[in-house]
């Protein structure tokens, strides 16, 4: 769970299929859909990945759509520490700074990549029955032998 500092308090964000029906419902658009909505990635220049932006800090309508987002995490996290989810729009956004505008929308980014993660069913180590016949096919196939 990512957390951050707002108006004092350290807020958990936590981000689930809950959270991305809500999001849908009150931002208007999926969770990949954010890149463009809320946080406003643009890329400058394709083959330079460092000329990327946010448009989340300069357009009004983004930032008010990052407040909503943060408060639906924020709720969420707190409801899962076992506290009371009493997050407002008005709230997260008196209460953020204005210089750490990228910074909450990164570990907003950040939770929701980690809640997007698939989920292994099956540890590595045990993958099932092996067929040995077919891997030693496949090591005769690969280069060098």
């Amino acid at each position: 769970m990512t957390e951050i500092k707002i108006g004092g308090r350290q807020i958990p964000l936590f981000y689930s299929t809950y959270e991305m029906i809500a999001i849908q419902q009150e931002i208007g658009c999926t969770a990949f859909q954010l890149r463009d909505q809320v946080f406003g990635i643009v890329q400058e220049d394709e083959d330079d990945p460092m000329s990327i932006r946010m448009e989340v800090v300069s357009d009004p309508a983004k930032t008010k759509k990052l407040g909503t987002l943060i408060r639906i995490l924020g709720n969420a996290g707190l409801e899962q520490n076992g506290e009371t989810g009493d997050l407002t729009d008005k709230w997260v956004l008196r209460s953020m700074k204005p210089s750490m505008i990228m910074a909450y929308a990164i570990a907003a980014m950040a939770e929701i990549t980690e809640g997007n993660r698939i989920e292994q069913t099956t540890p590595a180590e045990d993958q099932g029955p092996v067929d040995v016949i077919l891997e030693e096919e496949n090591a005769k196939k690969a280069p060098g032998n």
